[in-house]
């Protein structure tokens, strides 16, 4: 079945590379339409054929039709890379970014990119909605955006050198459009600077967000590439908003010409229906209607993953540097997670996106999503969530994720449960602790829990109100290192002889605690490891250890490190070592070299570079980045590049 499953995959992962074409006629014809229409606009309203007004209204659809053009060349889907007529497509795209005003073409591509990247991000995406629900305010925000490009790129994506690189051209671009629109004022064609540029422009400002941005990402919550943004299928609508109502295909294949999404989707519809895709129906129809899909708000797979942007719906404190949050699930949904494990939560702080690992605290059985968080020294994270955090604020939540877990996956019998904890260890054991009882086989949990003193004992009131309820069946040890004149516990530190002495039969042979339990341990490195080696002394079988440990977040070189040459454009030359198990750019950005990139995920394409000597691991066909055929001219995009032997790569603006 897996065979089968994997099979499928790989049939569906270059399926659009099939239909990009060498250029991309449609998008040239549309080009040459709006060209002609504007032509011919113009001229009929000036010798008076046709109203301002009507003259005006079809500007505004030329402006919208406009944006096609230059978004098709933005992503580099109207000419094939490597082809003497690529300069074209700018050029395309540059006169087509003339109606609308605000938006300089090769700005666009670059902020453009990013909101591939970081769809429905609330502090990445420039294009997210934050301003309200109400008509009147998505209007507004509609109106905003384009003005949040350019507050952006001066403010948090200053430090980039993909927007640095525009600043020349954004510049050139508004001295143009101005000194264009200063000349008709003062030539006295003020009603035609109206009607030609001015209302169609803002029409386009206002229309363009609307069914590019907020309608297909409505509600804004879900940043799985399959979930992020929807489909509402018919050719009516296919034809007025040129492709856009296939949005999700068109963030799936980012390269692909707009004429070719509706295509595609037919194409892969069984991947997006396996995938859970919100595909809605406008009008009467077997699928839900608009904006009707809880695929788009909902979680993935039934309940078994999150990846979403979840409000949180309150806090509590539970020590003088710690708080519980809990979060607000989607309604009628809950996460099916094992007690113990963790989910990763992301905030962008201090002009750069955070990312941290907090257990879940709250058991399967609970219905309930919650995780305990202390603060650390100097951390960003957990200080912000202590100390800024308030309920109905969003953040990104990914998981579940760890084998860290209850009920094991091992076959052993499992009666009893050991449970060691220290400090904020605590957290994915009170899951642990909570969800034994729920199982009938367990029949006893000790509970040791280290900790420096009273006051810094996470859940203390959670512990003593399972002790009420569970009695025998659970014992609690209060290990408590700096507070000798405490009554709660034992005062000492948890090493091998406090082990042994709290579970004095543990050094015993073929006892309980090697036949029957399960020794579950989280906590600081030095106790969680003196707590592993007491346990081997003490012949308890390894499958029956169980260890927190994060997942490093960057990849460990392995192997042979190969010599990767980089050449820039502006003339910069860097030299790195990279191993086959990482990118080029993860270890340019662990170096501080700021190589030209937006999405570093193989998304937009933006760090394509020419492999001018060695070679590289293959990328996948189903990275949007990049086609086969460019991977055959010798184009490699550094976000994705591993390299196989040494390399000499440079940065491509064509």
């Amino acid at each position: 079945m897996s065979e089968m499953s994997n099979e499928m995959e790989k049939n569906y992962s270059d399926v659009w590379q099939h239909f990009m074409p060498d250029i991309a006629v449609g998008t040239v014809a549309l080009f040459f339409a709006i060209v002609i229409g504007y032509v011919i606009t113009i001229l009929t309203a000036l010798f008076g054929y046709m109203s301002y007004p009507i003259a005006a209204a079809i500007c505004s659809y030329l402006a919208f039709a406009s944006f096609t053009v230059m978004h098709d060349a933005g992503h580099g889907g109207i000419i094939k890379m490597g082809s003497k007529l690529k300069p074209l497509e700018d050029v395309l795209g540059w006169i087509c970014s003339v109606p609308l005003v605000l938006v300089p073409y090769r700005f666009f591509q670059k902020i453009h990119d990013r909101h591939h990247a970081f769809t429905n991000d609330p502090d990445r995406d420039p294009d997210h909605f934050t301003f309200g629900k109400q008509w009147y305010m998505v209007l507004l925000n509609c109106v905003y955006i384009p003005f949040r490009y350019h507050w952006m790129s001066v403010t948090s994506l200053r430090n980039l050198k993909v927007f640095r690189d525009t600043y020349p051209s954004t510049i050139a671009y508004f001295a143009f459009m101005l000194s264009g629109i200063a000349i008709m004022v003062m030539n006295g064609f003020v009603i035609e600077f109206l009607t030609f540029i001015l209302i169609p422009g803002i029409f386009a400002v206002i229309v363009l967000p609307l069914f590019f941005d907020y309608i297909p990402h409505h509600p804004h919550k879900s940043q799985d590439r399959f979930q992020n943004t929807r489909i509402f299928t018919g050719q009516l609508w296919n034809i007025l908003l040129l492709g856009q109502s296939y949005h999700l295909i068109h963030h799936l294949y980012p390269r692909l010409p707009w004429y070719k999404y509706q295509d595609v989707f037919h194409e892969v519809l069984p991947e997006l229906e396996a995938q859970g895709s919100p595909i809605e129906s406008i009008g009467s129809g077997p699928r839900p209607g608009w904006l009707k899909s809880p695929l788009a708000s909902g979680l993935k797979d039934g309940g078994k993953s999150i990846n979403m942007l979840l409000e949180v719906a309150s806090i509590a404190p539970v020590t003088d540097d710690s708080v519980m949050v809990s979060f607000a699930l989607p309604p009628g949904e809950r996460l099916q997670y094992r007690a113990g494990q963790y989910l990763t939560v992301s905030k962008w702080l201090n002009n750069a996106h955070q990312t941290r690992c907090y257990s879940i605290c709250s058991s399967p059985e609970s219905g309930l999503l919650q995780i305990g968080v202390r603060e650390t020294k100097k951390g960003l994270m957990s200080g912000y969530i202590n100390q800024t955090l308030e309920s109905g604020n969003e953040l990104i939540v990914r998981g579940p994720f760890g084998t860290f877990a209850f009920p094991a996956l091992h076959s052993l019998n499992v009666s009893r449960l050991v449970l060691i904890a220290g400090g904020s260890g605590f957290t994915p054991i009170l899951s642990i602790l909570e969800s034994a009882f729920h199982h009938r086989n367990i029949t006893h949990v000790d509970l040791i829990y280290a900790n420096r003193d009273v006051n810094s004992i996470m859940f203390l009131d959670e512990i003593m109100e399972l002790k009420k309820k569970y009695g025998d069946r659970l014992s609690v040890n209060h290990v408590i290192s700096r507070d000798p004149g405490q009554s709660l516990g034992v005062s000492g530190r948890l090493d091998r002889e406090m082990l042994l002495s709290l579970l004095p039969e543990l050094s015993g042979s073929n006892t309980h605690y090697q036949q029957d339990t399960d020794f579950y341990i989280c906590g600081p490195e030095g106790m969680k490891q003196q707590m592993v080696d007491t346990l081997s002394e003490c012949n308890v079988s390894e499958p029956r250890v169980h260890v927190e440990d994060f997942v490093p977040a960057t990849a460990v070189p392995i192997g042979a490190q190969h010599e990767v040459i980089v050449n820039l454009t502006n003339g910069n030359k860097f030299v790195l070592k990279v191993a086959s198990n990482q990118t080029i750019l993860q270890v340019a950005n662990s170096l501080g070299i700021g190589l030209p990139h937006a999405c570093g995920n193989g998304t937009c394409g933006t760090c394509k570079f020419r492999v001018v000597d060695g070679e590289a691991i293959k990328i996948d066909n189903s990275i949007p980045g990049i086609t086969e055929d460019e991977q055959k001219a010798g184009f490699t995009l550094v976000c994705q590049c591993k390299p196989n032997s040494p390399l000499v790569i440079s940065e491509q603006t064509h």
